[in-house]
């Protein structure tokens, strides 16, 4: 009896750890799927294999670490999500932010949409190129933002929020980041 009171309460852990990352937040499948596209791209990007457009980009000096998952930074994204407002957050401190709104005439779930999020901005890259490693000015004007942010070296920590909005007939998706990215005439990463 002694023994199955700890196997009991193990098993009721790892059954909310399946659900969800944080604490209320969003479901522990997309979380895992969220990392995956970023860290994807940001492996390809730092081992010198990424190429976008037709542009091979440089290896990165130090390489660009992998993404990890903070419960406070989703909170505050979720938070930004859940007003269904397609517009960036204010008083962000030292937050980067990407954000998704997608809309169907059919209600909508959110099972894997912060995935279909991430992939969307790391396409951008292959829409539209990445003509320069520094986030110029041209660089920005160029509509890969979302993508660099993502990739943006400096950056370690990512917390995402996803909402049900309008009727659940769209899904608006808020990815935040720390450290902040996409500082005009800084590098995105540095190549060796």
């Amino acid at each position: 009896m002694l023994l199955l009171l700890p196997l009991a309460l193990l098993l009721l852990i790892q059954s909310t750890l399946a659900q969800s990352q944080c604490s209320g937040g969003i479901p522990a499948k997309e979380v895992k799927s969220i990392l995956e596209v970023h860290n994807s791209l940001r492996q390809s990007i730092s081992s010198g294999k990424f190429v976008a457009k037709d542009k091979k980009m440089p290896a990165a000096k130090g390489g660009i670490p992998d993404l990890t998952w903070d419960c406070g930074i989703e909170q505050s994204a979720q938070k930004h999500a859940s007003r269904c407002q397609f517009e960036h957050s204010t008083g962000l401190n030292n937050l980067g932010e990407n954000l998704y709104m997608m809309w169907s005439s059919a209600k909508v779930s959110i099972d894997g949409q912060g995935r279909d999020a991430s992939n969307s901005w790391a396409n951008e890259f292959q829409q539209k190129g990445w003509s320069d490693i520094e986030f110029t000015m041209e660089v920005y004007n160029s509509g890969v933002g979302h993508a660099t942010q993502m990739a943006w070296q400096k950056t370690t920590k990512i917390g995402c929020g996803i909402a049900l909005c309008d009727g659940e007939k769209s899904v608006l998706v808020t990815c935040q980041y720390r450290d902040a990215g996409n500082y005009i005439n800084e590098y995105v990463y540095f190549p060796k």
